[in-house]
């Protein structure tokens, strides 16, 4: 950090935090003025939202900013929807929120914050100064070739995946996803053509959902091309039009999905062309219609498919009245289910089982539903209110640390921020267990890091720094936004 640049704060200075604490003042007053009923839990809850989404959109054109990403869908469905259930509580009775916005908040959003600080702490610390960089170049025709056989080895797997034996499906499915760090490749060192790719990737993904009726890969996947567009372009105010629109997209999407799902029951479709192609005619229709929900569904009831909250409050009401603290039995039960292939042990459950669920909520889900406790209800139903916090900020932590090992050697190599993409996505759920996400990030940390080191044009492709990737530098220009840092200079070979 030179001496003429600001000091920063969990990579904001002074003045930016200052921009952040006032909208977050200016929102909680203007909420509080359309509903008095605005109480102290709730009004911290929105004024943390509001700094998580502010430190998003200042920082993302410093960083492809996925600590941020994940803090911001916590918001969603541990904080914003859940408070506002109390106002639109759903038909389905299993769905209401067990606690009232006060009880439930007191510690959602302490756990929410503790998982911010964790995710943030390791960069903060690490990182110094500023990510900016100068314009980039072209990749070479050698990496634009590697990189396109990576996309089409992606695109084949994926092909064949369901003919893979369940044993090896999870390994298909890691192999699979190689094609989108194939096209952030090509994205995010602004290689002409990079546009096709993603959009083929993109495309091709939203079919093969859809046949399914299934679309949370779109959005994960999604939000991440558009983080790594926004540190491209070096966004600031755009990220929150961006996410806005984004928000928007998936209310629309969630409004049509059961009939959307019916309609794959009732009608056969031949094929994800015809899914995909039903799909965006009925959210055409919808949008056309001006509506961002069905008009026949209660508020309520939309509002339940972004609360991960009902989950989390039934935990707390569950633990330990009925069933005692599981004392970290569950996250041993993950760290161990996550390195232990399933072929060892046959009686393996799932991340998302319905007897974990049934054991630390009360609730017996049907034989084709399967939800998670979340990341909070699973840290509560081990270890209790403060024990929960203290164990969220440790799984951020964990988390922090292992973007800071793809955010070190992104700063010489861009092309590391797509290899990023496959190991940390799973974070970015909030309804997940713990082991959900310890499987995919350790099974896909060891494939990494065994084709790293195993393939030598993967390995020298991530290896060499980025003056030797590229015919130029790695960098993006400055589209007129004052940024406070300055640049930094590639490493030397």
């Amino acid at each position: 950090m030179s001496a003429s640049e600001p000091p920063r704060f969990f990579d904001l200075t002074g003045v930016e935090w200052a921009l952040i604490a006032l909208a977050a003042v200016l929102t909680v007053a203007l909420l509080a003025s359309l509903r008095p009923d605005i109480t102290l839990w709730p009004a911290m809850g929105i004024a943390v939202t509001t700094l998580v989404v502010g430190h998003l959109c200042m920082t993302v054109r410093r960083f492809v900013a996925f600590p941020d990403l994940i803090a911001a869908a916590a918001c969603l469905q541990w904080v914003i929807a859940p408070w506002l259930a109390e106002a639109y509580p759903p038909d389905f009775f299993l769905f209401r929120m067990a606690l009232g916005p006060d009880e439930y908040l007191r510690y959602a959003v302490p756990a929410t914050v503790a998982l911010w600080v964790g995710l943030h702490l390791p960069a903060s610390r690490q990182l110094k100064g500023s990510r900016n960089v100068a314009e980039a170049e072209p990749l070479t025709p050698h990496v634009r070739r590697t990189l396109d056989a990576v996309i089409v080895l992606g695109l084949l797997v994926d092909a064949y995946s369901r003919a893979v034996p369940s044993q090896l499906a999870f390994l298909a499915y890691l192999v699979s996803s190689l094609r989108f760090v194939g096209a952030l490749g090509w994205m995010v060192t602004r290689t002409p053509g990079w546009h096709i790719r993603v959009a083929v990737v993109m495309l091709h993904l939203a079919a093969v959902q859809s046949s399914g009726g299934l679309f949370y890969l779109v959005v994960h996947w999604g939000g991440y091309f558009v983080l790594v567009y926004g540190f491209m372009r070096r966004w600031r105010w755009q990220m929150a039009v961006a996410l806005l629109v984004g928000l928007a997209g998936l209310s629309l999407l969630q409004g049509i999905k059961p009939n959307f799902r019916s309609s794959l029951v009732e009608e056969q479709v031949s094929g994800p062309v015809e899914a995909f192609t039903r799909l965006v005619s009925m959210l055409f229709e919808q949008a056309r219609q001006g509506h961002l929900v069905d008009p026949d569904v209660r508020p309520g009831d939309f509002l339940v498919r972004f609360n991960q909250g009902w989950i989390v409050a039934r935990v707390m009401t569950h633990v330990p009245a009925e069933e005692p603290y599981a004392k970290g039995e569950t996250l041993m039960e993950a760290l161990v289910f996550s390195v232990v292939p399933r072929f060892l042990v046959p009686s393996k459950r799932d991340g998302t089982s319905r007897e974990l669920f049934r054991r630390y909520t009360g609730v017996y889900l049907s034989q084709n539903t399967r939800m998670g406790l979340g990341i909070i209800g699973e840290m509560y139903a081990n270890f209790g209110r403060w024990g929960g916090i203290a164990a969220t900020f440790v799984y951020g932590l964990a988390m922090g640390w292992l973007f800071l090992f793809f955010a070190l050697r992104a700063q010489k190599n861009p092309l590391w921020w797509a290899a990023a993409s496959t190991v940390l996505l799973p974070g970015v759920e909030p309804g997940f267990n713990l082991e959900d996400i310890a499987n995919h990030v350790v099974k896909a940390a060891v494939l990494f890091f065994i084709l790293w080191k195993a393939i030598g044009p993967l390995k020298g492709l991530l290896a060499v720094p980025v003056s030797d990737v590229h015919q130029g530098t790695y960098a993006f220009p400055d589209h007129g936004s004052g940024d406070l840092s300055p640049s930094i200079e590639p490493a030397a070979d």
